[in-house]
């Protein structure tokens, strides 16, 4: 195996055993009952994974930051658990969602134990400088204002038909990178991070997360159902305004396009609640013939080359080197 799989899997395995040795065993209590199934989902961690190595690039024990690296993906957790009420969603990493197992009070209210424990934990993180705690503490409550602005932000579009890609740009820069800009911080801080090394890896961790949402965003039609553990064109049927729907627009505008594409796209722009199942591959053809896929995978490489590039302000070590690999890894990815 790939030494760095080898350790990011280790990294993982650690995070998730730190999570769960944390979850309070009570018998038959539905908020940690549901708190614990929606950890136990399974995912990439990449977060709370990127917090470490990120604490190894900068000079600092990725181990010392177990504790804030938990913190974010409790946090992330809790976004996605309510982002599934908001979109009425059915799975999540291929099982029943949260507020459908049990019920919506339960699944809100997991949600919100789920940011106190994420607060608490981060408290014990071992910091190589102790002065930085308040620190620690500014980055995840910003980090989660960031993404409930961007999930507002979101929300929003779906009963505009006139979102631009660049406000899509910005609602991405909150709801998916503000996570993993604070996982890299975390992880920086509990290293003692220079202020030079904490700016690139913030803008590093930026480039990355608007990569990984419009890859996202072309999974949700190009995915192996089963792997990617929703339901292909689900952004379809919650009516999201993503990227190749908005790229699409722009280009049928531009440029002209057939009528029927026009017709679908306009109706999709115009509907508030998104559009059947049964319109999803009509979606493909439109994109296939228009190469938005194409046109999207080189936009998702523009962004992994910024990110690479703020890289050189880093000094260069075998954590430094991990992040160059997580990037190569996530621009291939398939789920």
């Amino acid at each position: 195996m790939n030494k760095n799989q080898n350790k990011y899997d280790r990294f993982k395995y650690s995070v998730e055993q730190n999570i769960f040795d944390s979850i309070p065993k009570k018998p038959n209590q539905p908020l940690y009952d549901a708190y614990k199934y929606i950890m136990s989902g399974g995912g990439k961690r990449i977060r709370p994974v990127l917090a470490m190595i990120c604490c190894g690039t900068v000079g600092g024990d990725p181990v010392a930051t177990i504790n804030a690296a938990s913190a974010i993906e409790i946090l992330h957790n809790f976004t996605l658990l309510h982002d599934d009420i908001m979109d009425n969603s059915t799975m999540r990493h291929g099982r029943q969602t949260v507020h459908l197992k049990w019920n919506e009070n339960v699944a809100i209210l997991a949600g919100d134990m789920m940011v106190g424990w994420a607060f608490r934990l981060l408290q014990q993180t071992k910091l190589k400088n102790e002065n930085r705690l308040a620190e620690l503490n500014l980055v995840l409550s910003n980090a989660l204002i960031d993404v409930c602005e961007g999930q507002e932000l979101d929300m929003t579009f779906n009963s505009r038909s006139d979102v631009k890609i660049s406000e899509y740009i910005s609602m991405v820069g909150l709801k998916t990178s503000a996570l993993l800009r604070c996982a890299a911080k975390l992880g920086a801080i509990t290293g003692d991070a220079s202020d030079v090394e904490l700016s690139a890896l913030d803008s590093f961790a930026e480039n990355l997360g608007i990569a990984f949402q419009i890859q996202d965003d072309i999974l949700d039609f190009t995915a192996n159902n089963a792997k990617f553990g929703k339901k292909i064109g689900q952004d379809i049927i919650e009516g999201k305004k993503t990227f190749p729907i908005l790229k699409a627009a722009k280009l049928v505008a531009e440029k002209g396009g057939e009528k029927e594409d026009v017709r679908l796209l306009n109706k999709y722009l115009k509907s508030k609640k998104g559009l059947s199942e049964g319109y999803v591959n009509d979606f493909i053809d439109i994109f296939n013939r228009l190469d938005i896929f194409e046109i999207a995978q080189k936009e998702i490489d523009k962004y992994f080359d910024l990110a690479q590039k703020h890289l050189s302000d880093c000094a260069k070590n075998e954590y430094s080197e991990m992040l160059n690999w997580l990037l190569r890894t996530l621009n291939k990815r398939q789920v």
